[in-house]
């Protein structure tokens, strides 16, 4: 019985199977979080590509909000179906928040403010992200 025992316990045949099919379920899980997190993050590069247009179109003498989201959209490659754009204006004098009509003290315009937010659902391959991304820019 000793000798089979240690016959056996000198066996080497099928250790590396064996460290296979410890190692293999390791390397498949870090695969997949791997490839999840690095769609994630493309599809998070495509939402700033998006936001970063819609400033360069103000920043180069655009002015008409619609237009900006237009080439917002435009500039988002693999927009999700629930993908959304928006453009917010806001106004200030000094620091309190007003209307754009209005007239700083002084007869000074009011600065104006544009917040491009771009928002979507990236559905992963093990579960969904809610994804946004915003970007500000002064036009005045």
């Amino acid at each position: 019985m000793m000798r089979f025992l240690r016959a056996f316990a000198s066996d080497r045949r099928g250790l590396a199977a064996m460290e296979f099919a410890f190692i293999a379920p390791i390397v498949a899980v870090m695969l997949v979080v791997g490839v999840d997190g690095w769609l994630r993050e493309t599809h998070m590069s495509q939402m700033r590509t998006a936001t970063h247009t819609g400033v360069r179109y103000y920043q180069t003498g655009g002015s008409d909000d619609p237009t900006a989201q237009a080439v917002s959209a435009a500039a988002w490659s693999g927009m999700p179906a629930n993908g959304a754009l928006n453009v917010v204006r806001s106004c200030t004098c000094g620091s309190s928040a007003v209307s754009c009509a209005t007239v700083c003290a002084g007869s000074n315009p009011p600065s104006v403010f544009l917040t491009l937010t771009a928002s979507g659902t990236y559905s992963g391959l093990m579960h969904s992200h809610a994804l946004s991304q915003s970007d500000v820019i002064r036009v005045r």
